[in-house]
């Protein structure tokens, strides 16, 4: 009898370019389905209860860095300080992995102007190469959930994903890829998802990483020394990749 695959789900968001960054980066976490659903989402909730009193509110990363709506608690820097440190103690005991791809963004518009494809799309068929490299190391059978966009640039992804799931690519061949990669989901951004609201963190924290910014409360390492094949030679192959 053939052993059955593990379950993983890969959480992803992007980030874009900025004043102080010039990549488009698209990353995230993967994660055991029982993890996730056992462990991660009751521990995060816990976390939203003690400094919110509520499980509703969703951690947008933008807002909490600026001490916008429900985070102006934030203003206060003991607070700030401390919820920051319980996150990361957090997520430090739960099993994940990161990884994610990036490029110069002005450099790839320039090289493939007029292309119909988005940074969004190239981001995410590299993406799914690591991932799906990923699955047959660990003997598991992964989704994909990301964030809800308009409806079109939903279908050009959805496209995307069944295509690689239809023709493979040149590392891997359509039945391996049938094997272990399963569906992409789409999650709208007022949902209370707490892998999207994490994985909502970590382009950005990749990015201070690569622009050598500053770590605040550590969140830079948290993700890092999570990251796939981290502090090997195949760490910016595998882990975070740049593309261009």
């Amino acid at each position: 009898m053939a052993q059955q695959l593990s379950e993983y789900i890969l959480f992803a968001d992007e980030t874009k370019k900025t004043s102080v960054n010039q990549y488009f980066c698209f990353a995230g976490l993967i994660i055991k389905r029982g993890v996730y659903e056992n462990i991660l989402i009751p521990e995060i909730n816990k976390l939203k209860q003690n400094y919110f009193n509520s499980t509703d509110v969703v951690f947008h990363y933008t807002e909490m860095k600026n001490n916008k709506g429900v985070f102006n608690i934030f203003r206060d820097n003991t607070i700030r300080n401390k919820f920051w440190t319980d996150f990361y103690n957090t997520m430090n005991n739960i099993d994940f992995t990161t990884m994610g791809v990036y490029f110069d963004q002005s450099l790839m518009k320039n090289l493939y102007k007029g292309s119909g494809t988005t940074n969004y799309d190239i981001a995410y068929r590299h993406l799914l190469e690591n991932y799906m490299h990923f699955l047959k190391g660990n003997d598991g059978i992964g989704s994909v959930c990301i964030e809800s966009r308009t409806f079109k640039e939903n279908v050009f992804l959805q496209k995307n994903h069944f295509d690689y799931l239809e023709n493979g690519s040149i590392y891997y061949s359509n039945k391996e890829v049938v094997k272990y990669l399963s569906s992409i989901g789409f999650i709208i951004k007022g949902d209370n998802c707490v892998g999207l609201q994490i994985a909502d963190i970590i382009p950005a924290r990749f990015m201070r990483i690569v622009n050598k910014q500053k770590d605040n409360n550590n969140l830079n390492e948290l993700f890092h020394k999570k990251m796939y094949y981290y502090n090997t030679k195949e760490e910016k192959i595998l882990g975070l990749k740049n593309l261009l």
